[in-house]
């Protein structure tokens, strides 16, 4: 064979050779976040990806499989609508329970209301209860239970009272996955921005006599690393409370407000629009960059004014991964 045909021979060769390596690549590309299914039929989907392209219709990725979304619960005359909507001809009034269109509503409990009083002190008395704090939580893996903590959330009248009379609470926003588990949380440039938001509330924050930060996590993992991410977001947000604050460590908060950590458990999700109504509060949302607050700030906006809003699954996932944070006002509640 000739030198020009050897050429030609070993040229076609490293084309077909880059030819495969692209195509390797773009099925790689193409196939990113799409589920796969297995021998049961169950569809493989990964959390960190959005469920529209992952997901059938009605579906949402649970725990590693693509799982139908149960419908919300019709919440009836006289009960709760924190987490559900009402029946037909009922609304969600100021207390967060249903009733009928043309019924008076009470006003919004206030610090004065004996509700609220109530409310405060149970859930103060119950946290102060706890042998660990929620770093020990975080670093040992001890503490309460999840099943304690469901137990401590599950008063509705409860919970009803403090999101009705705190409506200048912050919702907190995280990455699928963050924090880690003993990995450093945010990068600096990160921490700067949601440091500077926080620090904007300094007021409302530092006047507070405590603050209930409530952290939960999306359905990304198993139920028991679900637990252990909220209570991470918890321990992220209260440090980050406190260099907002000006205290450089925890031991500095003894002159500041209480601060009182719960996890939900990650098969207690939020809907969407409940958690519009009745968590989202006043604020702009805090999440890890400008451009990602203003985007949720925007869908949150177009779900109060009934418009549709694009990724409403992925959206619904993302109110699953925040932390709330209720400064409580009230004088004569902070415990010594």
């Amino acid at each position: 064979m000739s030198f020009h045909g050897l050429a030609k021979v070993v040229g076609a060769l490293v084309a077909a050779v880059w030819a495969t390596a692209l195509f390797v690549a773009y099925m790689v590309v193409a196939l990113r976040g799409t589920s796969v299914d297995t021998s049961d039929g169950a569809r493989v989907c990964d959390p960190r990806q959005p469920d529209e392209e992952q997901c059938p219709e009605g579906n949402w990725c649970v725990h590693g499989e693509c799982t139908p979304r149960e419908e919300p619960q019709v919440a009836q005359r006289g009960e709760q609508c924190r987490d559900c909507p009402c029946d037909v001809g009922l609304q969600c009034g100021a207390d967060l329970r249903c009733r009928p269109r043309n019924e008076p509503e009470p006003p919004a409990p206030t610090c004065g209301d004996p509700a609220v009083e109530a409310a405060v002190a149970r859930l103060t008395q119950a946290c102060l209860q706890r042998r660990h704090s929620v770093q020990d939580q975080v670093e040992n893996g001890q503490g309460c239970s999840a099943d304690e903590w469901r137990a401590l959330l599950a008063d509705d009248e409860q919970m009803n009272t403090l999101l009705a009379a705190f409506p200048d609470r912050l919702a907190v926003f995280f990455p699928s996955g963050e924090p880690r588990a003993r990995q450093p949380w945010p990068d600096a440039l990160t921490r700067a921005h949601m440091v500077g938001e926080l620090a904007r509330h300094a007021e409302a924050l530092s006047k507070a006599k405590m603050l209930f930060v409530l952290g939960r996590a999306s359905p990304d993992g198993n139920p028991a690393d679900d637990y252990a991410l909220a209570l991470r977001r918890i321990n992220a947000v209260e440090r980050l409370i406190d260099v907002a604050l000006g205290r450089e460590k925890p031991s500095e908060r003894g002159a500041g407000p209480m601060l009182i950590g719960s996890g939900a458990p990650s098969d207690r999700p939020i809907a969407l629009e409940a958690f519009v109504r009745n968590y989202a509060g006043t604020q702009t949302p805090i999440a890890t960059s400008r451009a990602e607050s203003e985007r949720l700030a925007a869908a949150f906006a177009a779900i109060r004014a009934g418009e549709p809003v694009p990724g409403r699954r992925s959206l619904e996932r993302d109110v699953n991964r925040m932390v709330l944070v209720i400064p409580v006002p009230c004088a004569g509640t902070k415990e010594e």
